[in-house]
């Protein structure tokens, strides 16, 4: 077996490694004040965009726009986000933080910040560079791949 092979796997058996902690992440636990991860995504999502349609937010977020609403219909509830007429086309509709959102989206960005120093903390100071760079190399390699995991199952 070819060397190239063997590192092949061993990206694959890292790539799922990693897939399965960012799931467990995101399915069994909660983030800071009682949120979903998909609710602090769409939070961090319209905190960056200030307002965004409801197809681009199920964009953004990577799924489909009835997981979007319900998503959307608890920040609602809640009073975090609002909803609002596009008045470019009255079809769409946008959405954007309410100030209860706004300051809620700053301390979920305290919250995220924390974590991630508590992870950067553990990596060695001279592998802290390469780490940041690998991880460029692969958003960028997975955003220009077809995104479908087995071409078999198509």
């Amino acid at each position: 077996m070819l060397e190239t092979d063997n590192n092949c796997k061993d990206f694959s058996l890292s790539v799922s490694k990693l897939i399965k902690k960012l799931n467990l992440l995101n399915k069994d636990q909660k983030s800071c004040y009682g949120l979903t991860m998909s609710q602090c995504f769409t939070i961090e999502a319209l905190a960056q965009s200030k307002i965004l349609t409801m197809n681009k937010l199920s964009h953004e977020l990577g799924v489909n726009v009835s997981t979007t609403t319900r998503i959307i219909d608890v920040l609602l509830r809640d009073g975090k986000v609002k909803r609002r007429d596009n008045l470019k086309d009255r079809r769409q509709v946008c959405i954007e933080l309410t100030p209860a959102g706004i300051e809620l989206a700053e301390k979920l960005k305290q919250c995220s910040n924390q974590y991630a120093q508590k992870i950067f903390d553990r990596i060695p100071e001279q592998n802290k560079l390469e780490v940041i760079k690998s991880l460029e190399i692969l958003i960028n390699s997975l955003d220009s791949s077809n995104n479908t995991y087995c071409s078999n199952c198509s």
